[in-house]
Parts: C-alpha cells; structure tokens; sequence
C-alpha cells in the first residue's frame, strides 16, 4: 500500500528514518550517484560510512576487475554499498556512419600529432550473464540500473537473492514501466541532472523535464519509493525534494569534488570554475545524450549527432584525443559531467559533505516545525 505524504512536522521528526533508509540499511537516505570512472572505492566506502548509500559503477570494468574492487569497498566498510550497471541496446555496426564520423575527426587528431586513429569498438559491455553472476556471487545490498533494466529473467534470479532494485526514469511512463518490471525503487532523474540521461523507453525531448516537476508526478503514478535526483547540491534542495514526496535522494556532482573522488584535475579546474560557465546536453563523448560543462568538442559537435556512431562505441575514438590534449593542460576533449548545481560544489570530504547535508535538511525542517 502506497504511503501517505508525510506533514512537515512528521518530517523534521523523522525524514531519513523512513521506508527507503530501513530497506537499504541507511542511516540516511542519502546516495551517492555511480558515475562510471569518477566514483572511486574510496568515495563509495566514504559515502557508506557516513550513514548514506556509497555507489561504484562498474560497466566499464573489465570482469576480472569488478570482483576485485567489490572486495576492496567491502574491506573499508561493513555498510550497504550500491552497484550500478548500464543496460544499453548493444552498438549496431553502420559503416556509412563510422568512416563519416572518423573523417570529421581526423583534423583533431592532426592538430594533436596523433598519426593513428584506432577502430572504432564497445567500450562498455551492456548488463549480461558474465556480470549477472559476478553480482549473484558479491550479492550486494543494492543494485542500480542505467538505461532501464535488463530482461525479466535476469530481474527474477536478483528478486531471488533479495538484492534491492533501483532503476532511473526521466518520465512518468518510464516509472510505471520500471514498477511493472520489477524495480523496488524509481529514480526520478530531473533534466538538471549531469552524466548521461537515464532515458530508455520515452523519447529524449519527452525526458527533458525539470526534476519538481517530474518528482510530483512519478510519485503521484507509482507505489515505489521514489529517489530523487538532478540540480541537488545542499539541504534546500534535499528538503523540497522530500516535500514533494521523495523517500531519498541521489546526489552526483555535489560529490565530484570530494579529495575521494577520481576525477582529472582539469575537470575539477572546470568544475570550481562553473560559476562562469554553462552546461550542456550532448551526445558528442559517447554517443548518448549526457550534460556536461561546455568545452571545444561539445560546441563543435553541436548539431552533428547525425554522424555519431552508436553509444558506447564514440567513447573509443574520443578517449585517445582526451589523453592527448589533457597532458598539455587542455580540457577540450575531457567529458566534464556535471549537473546545473556544479557552482555549488564544496571540495570537501564525503563524510563532511554528508554530516553538512543532514544538518541542512534536519534544520530546515525544525524552522518549519517551530513556525
């Protein structure tokens, strides 16, 4: 049965001991977005000790290595960890698109002395039977899905372990979908949010709403606990997600800056410099659409998604442009993942970050309750 919307008195009582905080063994219902690459073991152990959700992707790791770094996470921390992995439509091979994409490309690996431009491959495997009983194996607490979630018989044999499920929604239709298919909780990914759109069933335009907006409404449609995520930087916006119905919240570049995370030091450049720079949705990294801080390659892709090769594969041309240019000091071919709350970001320590954000929200709802 679907929960009641708790008072602002109920609230400050009790806001992270609920439902959510109780299934996940949280102390508070705070998590730590996966963000493939930038979420360390370090950051991901920090964040669960601190009583929140810490979350590690693991996609983009090779098999042998995702038994390793579980091990690692569960050596700093006897706390509930998330493991997220993508559940993408494996990359079709168009050779028209490729040669166009490669040729539009090669004057930036000249400009970079690059004599080689390598063929274009995955990247990053889709969630398959290999990393199915890699998890059935580490049987976490929590896994997460990007892109939807895989197939049915995959979902039964995790329900089967009593591993808890969440997934991301960009619309009310992906939400009901995710319920209907076996998610024990619904992320509500705002267009704020940075990294890649967790789209997979609603088109991209149809995604793109703001996150008071979408959070309303998936938690008016669906009978999960609903996790909120995009544009969450403080307290402030911790609380109005819980006013709105949220059970939780899901928090990524507020975590970007912690000393944990594993981020190149161009990319933090760009992040505490985003106060003089924007954001964008673009597909120019990977061939997914993704919000990023604006850089040479997002502005010089603008409006060429037609030559795009598939998602993941893009990612293999990019990469070697990326390390290239970042060993002179030039970010511009970096994916600078950010959401619209990047000027907010603290660089403080993950637990720092987690106790400030408790205190926000728990006083916030007290100044409520008190007038």
């Amino acid at each position: 049965m679907k929960e009641e919307n708790p008072t602002s008195q109920e609230i400050s009582m009790k806001w992270y001991a609920n439902s959510l905080s109780k299934a996940l063994g949280l102390k508070y219902p705070i998590i730590q977005a996966p963000m493939a690459s930038a979420a360390s073991v370090e950051l991901a152990a920090a964040v669960s000790n601190a009583g929140g959700l810490g979350s590690l992707g693991l996609s983009y790791h090779k098999l042998e290595n995702i038994i390793s770094d579980y091990n690692k996470i569960t050596n700093k921390t006897n706390h509930s960890v998330n493991l997220n992995f993508m559940t993408h439509k494996n990359p079709s091979i168009n050779v028209t698109k490729n040669k166009k994409f490669k040729n539009h490309i090669t004057k930036y690996y000249k400009e970079y002395g690059i004599n080689y431009i390598p063929k274009i491959n995955n990247t990053c495997e889709t969630f398959n039977t290999d990393q199915l009983n890699l998890l059935l194996h580490m049987n976490p607490k929590v896994v997460s899905f990007h892109f939807g979630l895989p197939k049915a018989s995959f979902i039964k044999k995790i329900k089967e372990q009593n591993i808890y499920i969440i997934s991301s929604a960009t619309t009310v239709e992906e939400a009901k979908i995710l319920e209907n298919s076996g998610a024990d909780a619904v992320i509500a990914q705002g267009f704020e949010a940075g990294g890649h759109r967790g789209t997979f069933h609603s088109s991209y335009k149809e995604g793109e709403i703001g996150l008071f907006s979408l959070l309303p409404q998936i938690v008016d449609n669906v009978q999960l606990p609903v996790i909120a995520a995009g544009g969450i930087a403080d307290g402030r916006g911790i609380a109005a997600a819980f006013m709105l119905g949220a059970k939780g919240v899901q928090l990524g570049t507020a975590f970007l800056t912690c000393p944990e995370a594993s981020v190149h030091p161009l990319w933090i450049k760009a992040l505490n410099n985003s106060k003089e720079r924007e954001t964008r949705i673009t597909s120019a990294f990977t061939g997914r659409p993704a919000r990023g801080i604006v850089n040479r390659l997002l502005r010089e892709m603008d409006g060429k998604e037609n030559i795009l090769p598939d998602f993941p594969t893009v990612g293999s041309i990019i990469k070697p442009l990326a390390n290239s240019a970042s060993l002179i000091g030039d970010e511009d071919f970096l994916s600078l993942w950010a959401g619209q709350s990047a000027p907010m970001s603290q660089n403080i320590p993950a637990r720092d970050l987690i106790e400030k954000l408790v205190k926000e929200v728990s006083d916030i709802f007290k100044n409520i309750k008190n007038n």
